[in-house]
């Protein structure tokens, strides 16, 4: 007997035959570059979905990588790094009363010991940032008042109101670097030098 054609024949029927040819529609090859970013749903990539080796650093947006997603331990010697091994050394210390160099003045001369100390020989030198470091130990045969000691070259002296020493205990001021230069000193047997510094301003 031919069954009766009902309403759910009818949807039962339509509806098998969208799931298969929705199937068939699947099963078939997507067209060559037909999928763009408007077809991806957001989040849809992952990282396990990226071949490896593939990302390079043009594909990198600039300066949006921090320390926190660069595995240091895996980061080889850096050709830039080694600019701190070929920065210009400090130049070499200009000793007083050497050929070139200032002379000594008013009588003040080396002193090579105190008491059983070797002392280094008084001079100067200015290191990378421009500050000027003074060095050693004068004999000077001074009084009440500053004498000087010998005169720091243009390009070495400090700023025109100079430069002081205080002796912690006394709070007696026996060191003085005038904007002129001079390094005068007012203790008696004696100028200490060594650890003195400043900015070279003039």
């Amino acid at each position: 007997m031919r069954p009766r054609l009902t309403y759910s024949n009818v949807v039962a029927t339509i509806a098998l035959f969208i799931a298969l040819g929705g199937a068939s529609y699947a099963a078939l090859k997507l067209p060559r570059n037909s999928v763009g970013a408007r077809q991806l749903k957001k989040n849809a990539v992952t990282g396990a979905k990226i071949k490896k080796s593939v990302v390079t650093g043009a594909k990198v947006k600039d300066q949006s990588l921090t320390g926190q997603d660069i595995d240091l331990a895996t980061v080889g010697t850096v050709p830039s790094a080694q600019t701190a091994n070929s920065i210009v050394p400090p130049e070499p210390v200009h000793l007083v009363g050497n050929p070139g160099e200032p002379g000594f003045e008013n009588g003040s001369s080396n002193a090579s010991f105190k008491g059983s100390i070797t002392l280094a020989p008084v001079g100067y030198y200015k290191d990378r940032e421009g500050t000027v470091h003074l060095q050693g130990y004068a004999n000077v045969d001074v009084g009440p008042s500053f004498v000087s000691v010998f005169t720091l070259p243009p390009g070495y002296r400090p700023a025109a109101t100079g430069i002081a020493r205080v002796f912690e205990q006394q709070k007696d001021l026996i060191t003085y670097i005038g904007g002129d230069g001079r390094v005068m000193a007012r203790e008696v047997g004696g100028a200490a030098l060594e650890g003195i510094s400043f900015r070279a301003e003039s």
